[in-house]
């Protein structure tokens, strides 16, 4: 760990995760019935007593006497986090963490300090070269009868955290637990190691590391193309309707589909407005991208997507996509052009 876990809850909060009503002391304060935690990059917080719901005041003398500016495992405590205390049903465990080149999760119908008692056969287990599948973690916590409702509030929430693991950089994410009170769903406890190593130059690492041309920008539509001439052509014709593209990208004849998925997921993290996918099958097939594309038919996104194929494997791609309705296809490239000026000017 390299966050507190009010550090760490600072950030959930920021992205809108549920997180109990908490407030954060260095010296002795008491506020009756709430949990006191001491606040130190280390686990096993509760098997110390670090952890402690306090009833009176005495409870409260003794938990900061023993505490304050004492050491757990060499680091040293200085501020304790009290939080609302509350009865929930269930406890859940969720982590993303780096394993090499690839991203694992692993998601637990069990949650809590005996987490390390757990069956390795009791987790879901999935490791992460694109996209994660809904139905795996649906199939997993129903056979575990959680009910529909709250297995699609779950879903949503790990995707939302895969999100924030993406986003920010992050080496491990871990919830343990994250509760389920009624209707609602609170994050108990979490433990975020940030990747704190700088990157020099984003597009030659995200060039270097999918096989493309790639240069980062500053507007609002994505464009996905295939040949460089037909890259920066398009990024002129947004730019004569006074339009700015988030960025410049040449697919290589080197892409494969590990590295488009990967590439797609990085762009549903980014705030765009519109995904023009332009592709003219040759070097890379429309049959190559279609599997990308389908897959990301499993995310929420909030952008419109405006499709045109051509080439090899274009009429077969475009019938399986004919059926989506969140996305265009179109045949004409300046009416791709056209149409998205007018998307990006349609209200919600």
């Amino acid at each position: 760990m390299n966050l507190y876990e009010y550090e760490s809850k600072i950030l959930l909060n920021k992205f809108r995760f549920l997180i109990l009503n908490s407030y954060l002391v260095n010296n002795l304060f008491f506020s009756k019935n709430k949990i006191y935690k001491i606040q130190v990059q280390s686990g096993y917080r509760k098997k110390n007593n670090g952890i402690l719901l306090i009833n009176n005041i005495r409870d409260c003398y003794i938990f900061f006497k023993k505490w304050k500016n004492f050491s757990l495992f060499k680091k040293k405590i200085k501020n304790f986090l009290i939080e609302e205390f509350i009865f929930f049903e269930k406890e859940i465990y969720i982590s993303f963490f780096f394993n090499k080149s690839s991203i694992n999760f692993v998601l637990s119908e069990k949650g809590g300090i005996e987490i390390e008692n757990q069956l390795f056969i009791n987790f879901l287990k999935l490791k992460i070269n694109y996209l994660i599948l809904s139905y795996s973690i649906f199939d997993y916590l129903s056979n575990c009868f959680f009910k529909n409702f709250l297995i699609k509030k779950i879903i949503k929430i790990i995707y939302n955290l895969y999100k924030l693991f993406l986003l920010k950089k992050i080496k491990l994410l871990e919830i343990n637990p994250l509760v389920i009170k009624k209707k609602n769903i609170y994050f108990l406890d979490c433990k975020i190691i940030l990747d704190k190593k700088n990157i020099i130059n984003f597009s030659d690492k995200i060039s270097n590391t999918l096989n493309i041309n790639y240069i980062q920008l500053k507007g609002k539509i994505c464009c996905i193309v295939n040949g460089a001439g037909l890259a920066l052509s398009t990024l002129d014709n947004y730019n004569y309707y006074n339009q700015n593209c988030f960025n410049f990208l040449d697919l290589s004849g080197k892409i494969t589909n590990k590295n488009l998925n990967t590439l797609f997921n990085f762009l549903i993290t980014k705030k765009i407005l519109l995904l023009f996918i332009n592709i003219f099958g040759g070097i890379v097939s429309c049959k190559t991208i279609l599997f990308s594309i389908l897959n990301l038919m499993y995310f929420d996104f909030n952008f419109k997507i405006i499709i045109k194929l051509d080439g090899s494997f274009s009429n077969y791609s475009k019938k399986i996509l004919i059926k989506f309705k969140n996305l265009i296809i179109i045949e004409e490239f300046q009416k791709c052009i056209k149409n998205s000026i007018i998307l990006l000017n349609v209200k919600k």
